[in-house]
């Protein structure tokens, strides 16, 4: 079964301390929908207005109400520009149903949708219906393993207006023939939206430029990761759950030295440690039969979610390759032990609170926030 692996940049407009272009995403096993709106203007308000044209559409969307009925709410709702007779936001959805390997395209006023396959271009067909008197663009699609949809703002396909290169802006075919020379050398498509905002930005340089945001959803198999964090509070569930865990499709990975003992244990296995991966920040990585990556707790995880939340560039051997599984996977599955760790509790605090489980809880929220399906069960 096929899936959406969803990434995306943005970049401010100078002077601005927020963008004005918004993305939104919900999803679940069955379902993806992903929404982009630019905001008219920049700044604050902008931001107000694409970030509530998202939110109603994803929302609305994902909940399977009709198209012309979520976007003649949101046309009801957006205000409309006096002096130039536009709304104040546009917007693009995509709405993936895995059942039956089927997606939709509306449009509104959305200015770049590129559809490709084996780095070549596909052209959308596209239907039009009427909502409030304003056209609504649909292009339905039956993607393929490796299709690629990228999205992107006119902070894009506007940058460097008004320079000696490019007067009108670098320009639709310009971008198509970035991106196809980008997938034809086997850059991945998270790397090439974040090219396509970093390059926005250089060719912006010496202008007044606009808010830029590049999305691109990447159809795949579906890949799972599972992780198991800290012992659990019931010592005499240990064998139930680590068969249970061993159990799970996808990838596994174990999260601390004790949990790592008890796997040992209960499955009479050995943990054969890798000294070469051992690090001043971090302790060597292990691997057992059936355990694709074990790593030490709380530091390790610290590391990992640091770097997700922008606050670290640098990581050890053991948080480098959690973090490379993090975001490779579509669906990560946590199970994390009750048991408490004194060195890592505060008295202060109560028992939800520990570092362990805000730690776990943090890291799955940023996931959320770029699109993976996370599950998270405590033990």
């Amino acid at each position: 079964m096929l899936t959406c692996e969803i990434d995306y940049a943005k970049k401010n407009k100078n002077g601005e301390e927020i963008c004005g272009d918004s993305v939104a995403i919900k999803r679940d096993s069955n379902k993806v929908v992903l929404s982009v709106s630019d905001g008219l203007g920049s700044g604050v308000k902008a931001s107000i207005l694409s970030t509530l044209t998202t939110s109603m559409a994803t929302t609305m969307l994902f909940n399977d109400l009709p198209i012309d009925e979520v976007f003649s709410s949101i046309l009801a709702t957006l205000p409309v520009c006096k002096v130039r007779g536009i709304s104040y936001a546009n917007l693009c959805s995509v709405i993936f149903n895995a059942n039956q390997n089927a997606c939709s395209i509306v449009e509104y006023e959305f200015p770049v949708v590129l559809y490709f396959r084996e780095g070549k271009i596909l052209e959308l067909k596209k239907t039009t219906t009427t909502v409030h008197d304003k056209e609504i663009s649909i292009a339905k699609i039956t993607p393929q393993e490796g299709d690629s949809l990228f999205i992107m703002t006119d902070g894009i396909s506007q940058a460097g207006m008004g320079t000696s290169t490019f007067p009108l802006g670098f320009g639709i075919k310009n971008i198509t023939r970035e991106i196809s020379t980008l997938l034809e050398k086997k850059i991945k498509p998270s790397s090439v939206v974040r090219h396509l905002v970093r390059l926005a930005q250089r060719l912006d340089n010496g202008t007044r430029g606009d808010d830029a945001l590049a999305a691109v959803v990447r159809f795949k198999t579906l890949q799972t990761l599972n992780l198991f964090v800290g012992p659990p509070e019931d010592k005499t569930k240990d064998e139930f759950l680590v068969k249970t865990f061993m159990e799970q499709q996808g990838k596994k990975v174990i999260c601390g030295g004790t949990t790592a003992q008890i796997f040992e244990r209960v499955l009479k296995k050995k943990i054969d440690l890798d000294l070469r991966s051992f690090s001043e920040d971090l302790p060597p990585v292990g691997k057992m039969e059936g355990i694709d990556l074990i790593t030490e707790g709380i530091v390790t995880l610290t590391h990992a979610f640091r770097y997700l939340n922008g606050q670290q560039q640098n990581l050890g051997y053991g948080a480098s390759i959690l973090v490379d599984m993090l975001l490779e996977a579509d669906q990560i599955n946590f199970f994390v032990g009750r048991a408490i760790n004194p060195a890592h509790q505060n008295p202060l605090f109560s028992h939800d609170i520990s570092l362990k489980f805000r730690l776990v809880q943090d890291i799955a929220q940023i996931l959320q926030q770029k699109g993976k399906i996370v599950k998270l069960e405590y033990c």
